[in-house]
């Protein structure tokens, strides 16, 4: 009984997420609408969408989050949703033929060669005037109480993976207009939001659990890339250990959001045409 409450209060718990992060864009979705939710990971967020439009198909390369994602489908009985496994950078679907797609927490890691490949696929498969909305993080927006030196460690060794690789990735989320005019749409509306990693002690919880198994599953990268010294790591699991432990602590994530829309023509420059 004690296992069945506590999966049920995660399964809230990722639906309230899933609600979050696509808010931004229900207002432009319309229920005549087929939507791509691109790395779609576990599905709640297409879930989320499943609810506003008439078709929504989450993708994933990852088996292992498409076989999460189609339980969960199962769960919710819903007829118009659906997951495949799919490589974004080669969708398998036709030109001109999705209204709108959408990507979360998906292309601010992305080298600039599977940026312009995975941009275009989706360009590619949307109609005329078609949307696409992206929700990245940007590391400059973030809220964090206490800031102990070990989480401000936790949170340094994060950005030097990233930044090892491209030094801008931490700051994606500013540039996703800038970004998205230069592959072909036309950025309608921006703004941002934040998600709240310590609204309660289960909240909080996940997100330990989380930093936990980011940090360690990158930590032996770090060190052998010389990023990181082992203590570091060992100091940053202590320190988020700590912060989950206490009921004042706070962890806000910025994530900032853009809607654009899809240009008629590129010129050979790959700018979007007049």
């Amino acid at each position: 009984m004690k296992e069945s409450r506590h999966n049920s209060s995660i399964l809230a718990f990722q639906q309230k997420r899933g609600k979050d992060s696509v808010a931004f864009f229900l207002p432009f979705l319309g229920p005549d609408m087929t939507v791509l939710d691109i790395g779609c990971g576990p599905g709640t967020i297409t879930a989320a969408l499943a609810s506003v439009v008439a078709n929504v198909i989450g993708l994933d390369l990852e088996p292992k989050a498409i076989e999460a994602a189609k339980q969960l489908a199962r769960g919710c009985e819903r007829a118009n949703l659906s997951f495949i496994e799919a490589d974004m950078t080669a969708l398998p679907f036709d030109s001109d033929t999705v209204d709108a797609v959408f990507f979360h927490a998906v292309l601010y890691h992305q080298s600039q060669e599977v940026l312009t490949r995975t941009l275009a696929e989706a360009r590619r498969v949307l109609k005329p005037g078609g949307l696409l909305a992206t929700r990245d993080a940007d590391a400059g927006g973030n809220v964090l109480y206490p800031e102990s030196q070990g989480l401000c460690t936790a949170l340094d060794l994060w950005q030097r993976w990233y930044e090892h690789a491209d030094p801008e990735a931490p700051r994606f989320g500013r540039r996703q207009a800038s970004v998205l005019r230069a592959h072909g749409f036309v950025p309608i509306w921006s703004g941002a939001s934040y998600v709240n990693h310590s609204e309660d002690a289960f909240a909080r919880n996940e997100t330990v659990a989380d930093a936990r198994r980011s940090l360690l599953g990158l930590g032996s990268e770090l060190v052998t890339k010389g990023l990181a010294e082992d203590a570091e790591i060992q100091a940053a699991l202590a320190a988020w250990d700590c912060w989950g432990s206490d009921p004042d602590s706070v962890y806000f994530r910025c994530r900032c959001e853009c809607v654009a829309r899809k240009t008629d023509q590129l010129d050979t420059s790959g700018r979007p045409g007049v």
